[in-house]
C-alpha cells in the first residue's frame, strides 16, 4: 500500500537519533522492530489492521515507583498503575508528534484498555507489547509472565508505536533472561497461577486480578437482575464488592492483586538489594503482600481453590 507521503515511503531514519527524541520526550528505553521480521508472523495481521501503513515498531517503557507497587495498601499501587498510565499515554503522543515534524507518520495504540470489545469473549486486543517489547530488545518474559527489563525488572510499563518509515537497523531480543529465578513470584501468588513446577495459568490469575473488570462486572449485572430483593444482592454482592465496582468505574479499575509485580527482585538495582539480604527482602518486601487478609476469587474446584485455601489470611470466594 503507498503511503500518501509518497515520496518519503523509502527513506530509512536513523535508529538512533528516533532513540533519543523517545528518551527527551520521557520513555525510558526504547527498541525497534521490523514489521516484517519472522517472530511477528502471528502478530502482523493485528499490527496492519491497526495502521496499515506499519513498516516499523518502536516498543518503548515507562517505569514505576516499585515502592508504590510493593505497598499492601493496594490502592496506592493501583493508583501508580493508572497515573503512570495516563503519563505514559501522553508521552508517546508526544513522541509521534516530534516525528510528524521529521516526516514519519503513524499510530500510538492504547497500552491496554480500551480494546475492542465488539470480539468479546475472544481476543480483544490487535497490540501485544509484551511479544514486540522482547523482539525490541526490553526484556524477557518472567515466571509471572509479565515482562522483565535488564535494568528495571517488572516495575515498567509497555507501550508500542506504530510508523511508516524504515529504519537503517533494528534492535534484537535479549540473548540472557534477567529473571533470576527467586520463585517469589510463586510463593506470593494467592491463586496458584505461577508455580515452578507448572505452565502459568491465566484463567486462575484473570479470575482474581481483574475481578472488577469486565467479568466481575457482567456477573454484577447479572446478579442486579437476578436479585429477588437487596437482601438477596447482598448474598451474593457484598457492600464492599459493590464498592470495588463502583471505584473501578469512578477512577479506574481495581486490580486485586499485582503481588508478582511487587516482588520481583529483577533487574540491576534490586537484583543487588535481593541478593545481599534475602531474609531481609523477604519479611520486607513479600510478607505483608502474602500475610494481607483479603477475598481470593477462584473458579471451584481447580488448582486455585487449593492455593487459596492453603493461605489463612486469604478468604476463599468461588466464582
Amino acid at each position: 500500500m503507498s503511503d500518501l507521503n509518497g515520496e518519503r515511503e523509502m527513506k530509512q531514519f536513523s535508529a538512533a537519533d528516533l532513540r533519543k527524541i523517545c528518551l527527551e520526550a520521557g520513555a525510558d528505553d526504547a527498541g525497534f522492530v521490523n514489521i516484517d521480521r519472522e517472530a511477528l508472523q502471528k502478530e502482523r495481521e493485528g499490527i496492519l489492521k491497526v495502521y496499515p501503513l506499519t513498516r516499523s515498531i518502536i516498543s518503548v517503557i515507562k517505569v514505576m515507583n516499585r515502592e508504590n507497587i510493593q505497598s499492601p495498601a493496594r490502592y496506592v499501587a493501583n493508583d501508580e498503575y493508572h497515573s503512570v498510565g495516563d503519563e505514559f499515554a501522553g508521552i508517546c503522543r508526544g513522541i509521534l508528534r516530534r516525528f510528524n515534524k521529521l516526516g514519519i507518520r503513524g499510530v500510538v495504540p492504547t497500552k491496554s484498555w480500551p480494546m475492542d470489545l465488539h470480539r468479546w469473549p475472544g481476543k480483544i486486543w490487535d497490540i501485544s507489547h509484551k511479544i514486540l517489547a522482547t523482539e525490541a530488545g526490553l526484556g524477557q518474559m518472567g515466571m509471572n509472565r509479565i515482562l522483565l527489563h535488564p535494568k528495571y525488572g517488572a516495575f515498567i510499563q509497555l507501550n508500542s508505536i506504530l510508523i511508516n518509515a524504515g529504519l537503517d537497523e533494528y534492535s534484537q531480543p535479549l540473548t540472557e533472561s534477567p529473571c533470576i529465578k527467586c520463585h517469589l513470584c510463586a510463593a506470593v501468588c494467592p491463586t496458584g497461577a505461577i508455580s515452578k513446577d507448572e505452565p502459568f495459568d491465566f484463567s486462575a490469575c484473570s479470575t482474581h486480578c481483574y475481578r472488577d473488570n469486565m467479568i466481575g462486572f457482567q456477573k454484577w449485572i447479572e446478579t442486579i437482575i437476578s436479585s429477588k430483593d437487596f437482601a438477596d444482592y447482598r448474598l451474593r454482592f457484598n457492600d464492599s464488592e459493590t464498592a470495588f465496582l463502583w471505584q473501578s468505574l469512578m477512577f479506574g479499575m481495581s486490580y486485586r492483586c499485582g503481588y508478582c509485580v511487587g516482588v520481583c527482585p529483577s533487574g540491576e538495582e534490586l537484583k543487588e538489594l535481593y541478593l545481599q539480604n534475602k531474609a531481609a527482602y523477604i519479611q520486607q518486601v513479600l510478607k505483608p503482600l502474602q500475610e494481607r487478609a483479603e477475598p481470593v476469587y477462584v473458579k471451584s474446584g481447580l488448582r486455585a481453590e487449593s492455593a487459596a485455601k492453603r493461605n489463612p489470611q486469604k478468604q476463599f470466594k468461588s466464582v
